[in-house]
């Protein structure tokens, strides 16, 4: 189980070849959790660019439109699988309406893939978003996931963009509902990347 959870991966996925040199070169790339967004999704160029720049072949997939059955094909036949940054309730509800939550999490298990994920895209490895829900952008989005269940890949979860102030009421509301949630807590910055391998985890910084 290899995991590369970052809040920015265009400012932090040089370090990933260091932490696995033999990775190779195809990546599932997933955009859908900036699909609520009317805006433009700079964020997800950006991460799109530094793939390119890496030496990765990009395979772009709707999750909208896709089979589990492609799906599980399309995951067998990548290196790594990226979930960009957007709607942490948003993405979570589509996987799973989709029926490829379970995919991805075998994929992990398996080590048939390395998980990347930007922002949301690492928030949902976790095993309880709630302290998400928090954040007022996904206010239209929670009722679709009622029991607040990620991936569950993780026990703990992951609060991305520490370090910008624009979340800084978010993460408050997060810290006072520590009682009530009952979750640990991972405050990740914008040059952070915490790599999760089967049993252990590191917090590295670019």
């Amino acid at each position: 189980m290899k995991l590369f959870l970052t809040s920015s991966a265009d400012k932090t996925l040089p370090l990933l070849k260091g932490l696995v040199p033999n990775v190779g070169t195809e990546v599932l790339f997933v955009a859908n959790a900036s699909d609520p967004y009317d805006r433009e999704h700079w964020w997800v160029e950006l991460d799109r660019q530094v793939f390119k720049k890496l030496g990765f072949n990009i395979h772009e997939v709707d999750v909208r439109n896709i089979t589990p059955q492609v799906f599980e094909r399309m995951l067998r036949e990548s290196d790594v699988l990226h979930v960009c940054g957007g709607s942490v309730y948003y993405i979570m509800a589509l996987l799973r309406e989709q029926k490829l939550d379970e995919s991805i999490i075998q994929a992990i298990r398996d080590d048939i893939v390395v998980y990347s994920g930007t922002s949301a895209g690492s928030v949902i490895v976790s095993n309880n978003l709630r302290p998400v829900s928090y954040d007022s952008e996904e206010a239209e989005q929670v009722a679709k996931v009622p029991g607040h269940n990620g991936l569950g890949i993780i026990d703990f979860t992951i609060l991305p963009h520490a370090n910008n102030p624009d979340f800084g009421k978010e993460w408050t509301k997060a810290v006072t509902q520590l009682p009530a949630d009952n979750t640990a807590l991972f405050f990740l910055h914008d040059n952070q990347a915490l790599w999760v391998e089967d049993g252990g985890m590191r917090l590295l910084s670019i």
